[in-house]
């Protein structure tokens, strides 16, 4: 039988929050992160550099959410960096607080671990979309993530999440913010999603039954199979 999940926060000792201004990074692969952090308000970007030396976002974290995990390993990633996203606030733990903590209740062990894993399968979910899909799947596949671990439901049935520059999509879906402009226009002239700075809102069903049947074109044209 699995484990239930556990949430990380449950066991992480409140500390003073620090403010860090919108556009600031907070580690990057020339300084490494040197702590475990959670956002308290405002979101992170995290980005990664790939094997051709591009930087993709590999994540945004909202409020609650985790990052800097690699310090916890030894061997702190030089590939990634942390950005503020917003005006954010932030708390943090360096990892002889977290190993302390962890002796003092081993079930933050398990929490933390769990929360590893997940991070892992997300992420590799995302490599796989990015490989198999054409750039206006990938467009469709980034805004439902995004809206999956941004997003609120609003009483109309559509998933608001907060704004997001078309820069910062074309990080998250690696392309360029002309071809993102592009295809959320299109989107939009579809119906199936509405934005301002302040707001995207996605027509989650909507999103989903166009990108089912993207893939079931693709699986059904010439040569698919081979």
């Amino acid at each position: 039988m699995p484990l239930p999940q556990e949430d990380p926060l449950t066991y992480l000792a409140r500390k003073p929050a620090e403010a860090v201004p919108k556009g600031e990074a907070i580690y990057s692969p020339q300084i490494p992160a040197q702590r475990l952090y959670v956002v308290v308000t405002g979101r992170v970007k995290i980005g990664i550099s790939t094997s051709d030396g591009k930087r993709i976002v590999s994540r945004i974290v909202p409020p609650e959410g985790l990052f800097g995990e690699a310090c916890l390993l030894g061997t702190p990633s030089r590939s990634e960096s942390a950005t503020a996203l917003d005006d954010a606030a932030l708390m943090s733990w360096t990892p002889a607080e977290i190993e302390q903590q962890i002796e003092r209740e081993p079930r933050f062990g398990v929490a933390l671990s769990q929360y590893v894993l997940r991070l892992g399968r997300e992420l590799a979910d995302r490599i796989e979309t990015m490989a198999v899909l054409k750039t206006p799947e990938r467009v469709v596949a980034a805004l439902l993530q995004l809206g999956a671990s941004l997003g609120e439901a609003r009483p109309d049935g559509l998933l608001r999440m907060p704004g997001l520059t078309h820069h910062t999509v074309s990080e998250y879906v690696g392309t360029s913010r002309e071809i993102v402009t592009y295809q959320m226009t299109r989107l939009r002239g579809q119906g199936l999603i509405r934005y301002s700075r302040q707001f995207i809102d996605i027509d989650v069903k909507g999103l989903e039954t166009a990108l089912r049947g993207a893939r079931g074109a693709k699986s059904l044209s010439p040569g698919a199979a081979s």
